[in-house]
């Protein structure tokens, strides 16, 4: 009799925590945003609203903001601090602002917003977690005489699926102080820093928080970094994902991993995940261990093409106390592809740490025979379906080569 009672409380809770878990996604609202909405309207499909302020005003946790395509440029401040003006300030968790339909892309264009201080196109605000954003373009983030702007600032907790940042002054997607999330299959492109300042300080994806995941995203022609993890408290995890072409002027690498510069290390040095990443035609390194002081990374299953200044350099420091800069000791190296520059530099690595790649792998040598194609402007091709990374034969091993099972194809 107990046995059955157990089963049948059990039985119950199970289904009223159904009950409560439909009841919820029943609830759950649908708000709407054009670019010719009117802040005054109810927020609905046929009578949209204006701004993501007017919508986050109105939306709960749950809840979904659709945005219909077309060209969003009538903006102004939500909030300022002495250093930013934050356009879209976001600070309701939990709200999703999503693309209406993937046939039409909304495009968040900043051209207009002057920076009279550093420029935040979207702000997530510390503290916010949960908020996502899927399907959208943003472009004409300006920088002015500031030392930076960005497209995305995330100081709370985001996740980004099929977002495009391009064409802008700004950083693309910069996670900082505790920041936290996950991009997947986003792109940053041609974000180019203008003044000697700015130039330095425009990467395409910025992982300066407490740990992020960047999955099938893409990184092309900005004018620092395509990847940069400087000063990051939390491991990072690149899974593949691509950089091509920093040349514009910065510091030009497609994966800069790791490295403090004059602040203080973290208490526990953060190892990042780089695997099944592709790396080619950058003005400096393809993947940079950037003075860490400690490991920086596990880097694993990785291909890189023509990188001016090395394709793999594992510059380490000593320690958090020693700020000496020394040949890696720590770096986990394994199964990497390395072709045309440098395969490795700056790497005093212990065999068992090193081994099976391109340049070590006993019996197999390296030529353009091994290659599909060497055209690395494949990288920038359109996407397909649902975002999917796009169909190319640069790097893709031909049937004959003796590299299979190294690097990312």
């Amino acid at each position: 009799m107990k046995t059955l009672l157990k089963k049948f409380l059990f039985a119950s809770l199970v289904m009223c925590g159904s009950f409560l878990a439909a009841s919820a996604t029943a609830n759950a609202a649908e708000y709407y945003m054009a670019p010719n909405g009117n802040d005054n309207n109810p927020g609905t499909l046929s009578a949209p609203f204006a701004s993501i302020a007017k919508a986050q005003s109105v939306a709960s946790s749950g809840d979904t903001v659709m945005l219909l395509g077309g060209v969003y440029k009538n903006f102004s401040i939500g909030a300022s601090d002495s250093n930013y003006n934050y356009v879209n300030n976001i600070t309701k968790s939990g709200i999703t602002y999503r693309a209406y339909t993937s046939k039409n892309v909304p495009i968040f264009d900043f051209s207009n917003i002057t920076p009279t201080k550093r420029v935040a196109a979207f702000r997530i605000a510390s503290g916010v977690s949960n908020v996502t954003f899927l399907s959208i373009q943003v472009t004409g983030v300006k920088v002015g005489t500031q030392k930076q702007s960005e497209c995305f600032r995330i100081e709370g907790n985001a996740t980004f699926n099929q977002v495009v940042c391009h064409d802008t002054e700004a950083n693309g997607f910069y996670f900082v102080n505790h920041g936290t999330g996950t991009c997947i299959k986003c792109d940053a492109y041609n974000n180019i820093g203008p003044t000697s300042s700015s130039i330095g300080n425009t990467d395409g994806f910025g992982a300066h928080g407490d740990g992020v995941t960047f999955q099938y995203c893409r990184s092309w022609h900005n004018s620092d970094d395509g990847y940069d993890c400087l000063t990051s408290r939390g491991s990072n995890t690149f899974d593949h994902c691509w950089a091509y072409n920093m040349t514009a002027g910065g510091d030009s690498n497609g994966f800069k991993i790791g490295g403090y510069g004059t602040g203080t290390p973290p208490s526990t040095i953060p190892v990042h995940t780089v695997k099944y990443c592709l790396s080619a035609n950058n003005a400096a390194h393809g993947f940079y261990a950037n003075h860490q002081p400690g490991q920086s990374a596990t880097w694993t299953y990785n291909t890189a093409y023509n990188n001016a200044a090395g394709n793999f350099d594992m510059l380490e420091r000593v320690s958090p106390t020693n700020a000496t800069d020394i040949p890696g000791t720590r770096e986990i190296v394994h199964n990497n592809i390395a072709f045309t520059r440098a395969a490795i530099i700056n790497s005093n690595l212990p065999a068992a740490n090193v081994s099976n790649n391109s340049w070590n792998k006993s019996g197999v040598t390296v030529s353009s025979a091994d290659f599909q194609s060497l055209d690395a402007t494949q990288m920038t091709k359109a996407r397909g379906t649902n975002g999917v990374l796009p169909t190319i034969t640069f790097m893709h091993l031909t049937d004959s080569s003796d590299l299979k099972g190294l690097g990312c194809f």
